[in-house]
């Protein structure tokens, strides 16, 4: 744990110094505790404009997209599972291009609200389709109805940016997954859902514990396992929600940190949960910081995540079809 907040804190002090101007960590120091001059230099402004709210939206989005990713493989049982899962990122894809194709919406907050509103109903939508009257207690029934809203909503966001230039253009920067923010505006709303998601997470850790020898087993040992999930769930809500409409829906992020927390502290949820968040948060500064400096165009940083996460996966999928031989 104390090597993970290490690794994260070296990799965020990167952040703050690496860029198209690249400065040195005496400068970046002598700037954050200085602030902007009166006469702001360039160098000012990219680490207080720019970098500062980038590696805040990096810390917050991975923290919270490792615990989402932790929670919903802990919920399932299932190691191949991830936030999106649940139809979160194709709820906010849809409630944004609905947003600007019949509302005309344009400005940052505007799509920040948008995309927890449609990650919220989604997921909900998947409670409610795939819980059935056990509120939530059949994971198979929540990943088969969430590939089934996922589908819907990806087809419905499909046919507006068909129609509509604007729905297409503002879908096509927000698909790819950006955490390059440079207004308080664009990510502090999504700050308290992030916190009572945490929150939430947190208290699930013992719970989750129990309900990894199976659904039966859990409740004889006297775990409430509809509540559990009624948590969980609203955890997730609330954690991948927010960190998909502050910075885009950043495929396999959700997927490797978990396994990774587990490969470092075994399979305790109360440790997974919060490792999976510092490794999450450390993958994704490391993503970001490669798409900075490997072309001169910065590569956005779910783009990068892909390139790192498709190889992960390959080996994921075969190391559980062999265990499973």
């Amino acid at each position: 744990m104390v090597a993970a907040v290490m690794l994260v804190l070296v990799l965020a002090a990167t952040s703050l110094c690496v860029g198209a101007l690249t400065t040195s960590p005496a400068q970046t120091l002598h700037i954050l505790t200085d602030g902007f001059s009166a006469t702001p230099t360039a160098d000012e402004v990219a680490v207080l404009h720019y970098r500062v709210p980038r590696t805040i939206v990096i810390i917050v989005v991975g923290v919270a997209l490792g615990l989402a990713g932790a929670l919903i493989q802990g919920h399932t049982r299932n190691p191949l599972a991830d936030p999106g899962l649940l139809g979160i990122s194709a709820g906010a894809a849809a409630a944004i291009v609905i947003g600007i194709y019949f509302f005309s919406a344009d400005d940052a907050f505007t799509m920040l609200v948008l995309a927890f509103a449609g990650s919220a109903v989604a997921t909900s939508a998947v409670f409610l389709i795939g819980g059935g009257r056990r509120r939530g207690s059949d994971p198979v029934g929540l990943v088969l109805a969430g590939a089934a809203i996922a589908a819907l909503l990806t087809a419905v966001t499909t046919t507006i940016v068909l129609r509509s230039p604007e729905a297409l253009d503002a879908f096509r920067f927000w698909t790819a997954g950006s955490v390059a923010v440079s207004e308080g505006r664009s990510y502090l709303p999504a700050l308290i859902p992030l916190a009572v998601g945490a929150a939430l997470a947190a208290a699930s850790g013992p719970g989750l514990n129990l309900l990894a020898m199976g659904h039966e087993a859990a409740g004889s040992l006297g775990l409430n396992v509809p509540r559990l999930r009624v948590v969980g769930l609203c955890a997730i809500t609330l954690l991948a929600g927010a960190a998909t409409a502050v910075a885009g829906p950043l495929a396999f992020l959700g997927l490797i940190a978990p396994h990774l927390a587990r490969g470092l502290v075994g399979a305790d949820y109360r440790a997974v949960l919060p490792v999976a968040g510092l490794c999450a948060t450390g993958i994704l500064l490391v993503a970001d910081i490669a798409g900075r400096v490997i072309s001169e165009r910065e590569v956005p940083a779910g783009v990068m995540l892909v390139l790192v996460g498709v190889p992960f996966f390959l080996v994921v999928i075969r190391r559980t079809r062999f265990q499973s031989a």
